[in-house]
């Protein structure tokens, strides 16, 4: 294993745990790039399961985008936009962890079989680690960074929903 994909590994476990914050991840657009690359593609496979291929191929990259531009809003009205580049970083490596846990778990889901509460207590992390990382990031309160990511959530639900016809 080179020494880039261990140290990703490491920054990606204490992401996980709540030890370590996107101030611990490197300032580099290179690999901003490169961790959103995959969390696009694994936002359009999980969204295989909901849209068409044509539809869930641009789903992905739109999510991807739209997690920036809020991520940047945020930082922005904050003061803080310096911490784009490693706030953004952060939540695209978990995201991608997430996503990468997720689309197992959604290809075996049935009713009754259990792997619905799996893929909620992945939700749930999923929801904590996000909080942690934005909370640091903004330098707010659990609660503030709470309301945020359900800020994020809800925009995107509804931006998404309503642009790939999942909502009306």
């Amino acid at each position: 294993m080179t020494a880039l994909w261990r140290a990703l590994a490491g920054l990606l476990g204490g992401l996980l745990r709540l030890r370590s914050g996107p101030q611990d991840m490197p300032h580099s657009p290179t690999l901003l790039i490169l961790l959103l690359v995959p969390y696009a593609v694994l936002g359009s496979v999980l969204a295989l399961g909901a849209l068409p291929l044509a539809r869930a191929l641009w789903y992905g990259p739109a999510e991807t985008a739209l997690m920036a531009a809020l991520v940047y809003g945020v930082l922005a009205l904050r003061g803080r936009r310096g911490r784009f580049v490693q706030t953004l970083s952060a939540l695209a490596l978990v995201g991608s962890f997430f996503n990468a846990v997720s689309v197992p778990l959604t290809a075996l889901a049935q009713p009754g079989n259990g792997i619905g509460l799996l893929i909620l207590a992945v939700l749930i992390w999923s929801f904590t680690v996000s909080v942690h990382v934005l909370r640091q990031a903004l330098e707010v309160p659990v609660p503030a960074a709470v309301l945020v990511n359900l800020g994020f959530f809800f925009v995107a639900y509804s931006t998404l929903g309503r642009l790939f016809g999942l909502i009306d």
